[in-house]
């Protein structure tokens, strides 16, 4: 489901808000919020549903490489180490995506006052863009504004509807400005690399103990055969499992699916195949075809973990389920899109063989909404809020997946989902002419 190009605009700002969910903004629209504009369309993040992932597709059309690793911190697997940064080196090291955003903060202080005062950092960051836009010689400018990932995790939604709504009236001023100043009209996309859950957040505690009593080692780099590397750092509900021998894969995604915090575990044990264990059960995708035009089968072994049973009854009875199972990705983009686990099947699929994360995990785990797996040190900022932290992202879930994107040009109007790898395509000639 791609996004068509519209009309002429002299320039274009693409405006990226971390962690901003789809329901915020269909929200803030309710209530008035950026009248004129197109109907926002729910963007469907890859997972796992993190920034540095999120980017490497949403830029994929400009022909931006994958991200290092899922987070700041990562396993590298071809150096066979931990790198990246820390706590105190947070953005030191620029991921293949940040190169091609005009506007952005660096430094561990920035990140910090996302989570201290989450609305003075967003009006610093949209005032920095704001000026630097007027100024700016391209044609096309690219700005992200971090600090509304500190209001989605900090706040209830309704503080981050007004600040959409907040949002609006600056933009319309913005645009007038730009007319008066530049001489020319603007066109604004507006949209987010992920979305974000507003459960309240508990810490998993630690996975080791499971995976030692697996038999598996836990560690910092790979030797043995049995040897696991648990990377963890942000506030997320996800992790990632990287080991030395591959055949360990269902065993560790076995005893992980018995913890309390993980909805699924994840991991190919061959080329064209997933395997998923969850609770509630256990199912093998597939999948076979050309790029665009890939089919998906969903097979559940026991159970139904991926709550497919109604969406594959509704493919079957409209005649796009053929007799093995598969039906086009789109068709099940459709009926799944605001399920549980939106576009799960082909978002599973990319997660173990797509080219968004240049280190990828052998076991992928999605854990429910609320939970976090990451380094207690990440909560410091909710704790200089009173320690209540309201959401948190990086898993299969719905909360975790649907960004949004929305545009001011009436002559472009997304469909009402998009692919992340989709929703800027329309520009990529423009990015292209504009570097």
């Amino acid at each position: 489901m791609a996004v068509r190009a519209g009309g002429d605009a002299a320039r274009t700002l693409l405006l990226a808000l971390d962690a901003v969910p789809f329901r915020v903004a269909a929200e803030a629209v309710s209530r008035g919020a950026f009248a004129g504009w197109a109907a926002p369309s729910a963007l469907v993040a890859p997972f796992p549903s993190l920034t540095h992932v999120g980017f490497a597709a949403l830029f994929e059309p400009f022909g931006v490489g994958p991200s290092w690793g899922y987070e700041v911190r990562y396993f590298d697997a071809a150096a066979n180490r931990m790198a990246g940064g820390n706590p105190l080196t947070y953005r030191h090291e620029m991921e293949p995506w940040c190169e091609l955003i005009d506007a952005q903060r660096r430094g561990v202080a920035s990140k910090v006052a996302d989570y201290v005062s989450a609305p003075r950092a967003a009006a610093a960051e949209l005032d920095k863009v704001f000026r630097q836009l007027l100024v700016s010689r391209r044609d096309l400018v690219i700005a992200y504004v971090g600090a509304t990932d500190g209001f989605a995790h900090l706040y209830q939604d309704d503080r981050l509807v007004q600040f959409l709504a907040g949002l609006d009236a600056q933009i319309r001023d913005l645009v007038v400005r730009h007319e008066e100043q530049r001489g020319c009209g603007l066109r604004i996309v507006l949209f987010s690399d992920h979305g974000c859950g507003r459960d309240p957040v508990h810490h998993t505690g630690s996975f080791r103990p499971m995976l030692r009593a697996a038999g598996l080692r836990v560690v910092d780099h790979l030797e043995a055969p049995q040897d696991v590397v648990a990377p963890t750092f942000g506030i997320v509900n996800y992790s990632a499992l990287f080991l030395k021998d591959a055949a360990w894969a269902e065993a560790a995604a076995r005893v992980m699916a018995t913890h309390g915090a993980v909805d699924l575990a994840a991991f190919s044990p061959g080329p064209g195949l997933v395997e998923v264990v969850g609770r509630s059960g256990r199912a093998r995708v597939r999948w076979h075809g050309p790029a665009g035009h890939v089919r998906y089968a969903c097979e559940d072994l026991a159970g139904d973990p991926l709550g497919l049973s109604s969406a594959r009854r509704r493919l079957a009875a409209a005649g796009r389920l053929d007799r093995d199972g598969f039906a086009h990705q789109d068709d099940w983009l459709a009926e799944t899109a605001f399920g549980r686990y939106p576009d799960p099947l082909r978002r599973l699929a990319l997660a173990f063989t797509g080219g968004r994360v240049g280190s990828r995990a052998s076991v992928l785990l999605s854990l429910g909404p609320g939970w976090s797996w990451g380094w207690r040190s990440a909560y410091a900022g909710g704790l200089v809020r009173g320690g209540h932290l309201k959401g948190t992202h990086g898993g299969l879930d719905r909360g975790s997946t649907l960004g949004f994107l929305t545009v001011n040009d009436p002559g472009l109007r997304p469909p009402p989902v998009v692919r992340a790898e989709d929703a800027l395509a329309p520009f990529a000639s423009a990015v292209h002419a504009a570097r």
